[in-house]
């Protein structure tokens, strides 16, 4: 009977660390493309205006979700939700976690601003090595050696991606430190998505966070933008596009792979997402991807195996 409920378990943990991969797979489609399709949106107003307007009608969708899912049965995404009353640490979890993603996509665009967007890449990229720093100090979790061996390989590979483009300069020195703030506020976004992932579904915790960006956007607007509004039907489209493709999918289904893999693993996958913005750039606006890029992505999606197949995978929360 035991060998029989072992088995089942470890089939239960198979079947979620697929689900979690593809899930996360897909994502990477969406969240790659973002730039790309800011880039489009730029064309008539603002990067901020941009973010402004996808966080917005992100925050109307995952309102209406939220509640579709309160007034239906538990549907397969929250049959493990624990169906206890919310306390108040987890509502104030919810909200920690709502400021955390905020505050790193304005400290992402403020470094854009400050330091070159190789830089940014790079230093932004760092996260993984925070999820592993924080989750050893702060929540005592382990990972296992062969984690830590895809972690290493996936981001060598996506450091030498970006470095040739990297410049240094003492002039770049603020947004630099700002980027890498950025990757120690994008570790905490993932580590507190997974752990809220077992009480919130993911319709919940992205109108937590759509929400909260876009009240944190909402007085910068007038500082920073001339321009709200695009001024033609095409700029409408790429505007609502690229909220409900990036915003709503991409981001919905990263923040749903975490009910079922690692942060740590979640991290060092999301490490293909410049190499991929990259060939998504090079497919919509013909710049280049070198020879020595193709064979960085390769080394990036080693370590994202061996990470991905370790016994650290499966989120613990």
């Amino acid at each position: 009977m035991n060998v029989k409920l072992q088995s089942l378990e470890h089939s239960w943990s198979k079947a979620a660390i697929f689900i979690g991969t593809a899930s996360l797979f897909f994502a990477l489609i969406p969240i790659s493309l973002a730039p790309s399709l800011v880039k489009l949106c730029e064309q008539e107003i603002g990067a901020n205006a941009v973010a402004f307007h996808r966080n917005w009608i992100g925050t109307i969708i995952f309102a209406l979700l939220s509640a579709i899912e309160t007034f239906q049965k538990p549907n397969s995404d929250d049959r493990s939700l624990e169906k206890k009353p919310f306390t108040k640490w987890e509502w104030g979890l919810l909200l920690v976690m709502g400021t955390t993603g905020a505050t790193y996509f304005l400290l992402w665009v403020w470094s854009v601003t400050k330091t070159s967007i190789a830089n940014v890449a790079l230093l932004s990229n760092l996260n993984p090595l925070f999820v592993g720093l924080l989750g050893y100090f702060l929540l005592g979790r382990r990972f296992d050696q062969k984690f830590f061996m895809g972690m290493a390989i996936a981001l060598v590979g996506a450091i030498a991606f970006e470095f040739n483009k990297v410049q240094l300069g003492s002039d770049q020195i603020f947004g630099d430190g700002l980027a890498l703030l950025t990757a120690i506020f994008i570790a905490t976004y993932l580590m507190l998505v997974e752990r809220l992932r077992n009480r919130f579904t993911t319709a919940n915790i992205m109108l937590c966070r759509c929400g909260i960006t876009t009240l944190f956007i909402l007085p910068i607007l007038p500082l920073t933008e001339d321009r709200l509004l695009p001024y033609s039907g095409m700029g409408w489209f790429f505007i609502i596009f690229q909220a409900l493709f990036c915003q709503v999918l991409g981001q919905g289904l990263l923040a749903y792979s975490l009910s079922k893999l690692s942060s740590g693993v979640v991290a060092v996958t999301l490490l293909l997402e410049p190499v991929l913005a990259s060939i998504f750039a090079w497919f919509i606006f013909s710049e280049q991807v070198s020879l020595f890029g193709w064979m960085t992505f390769a080394v990036v999606l080693f370590g994202i195996y061996l990470a991905q197949t370790s016994q650290s995978a499966e989120s613990e929360i």
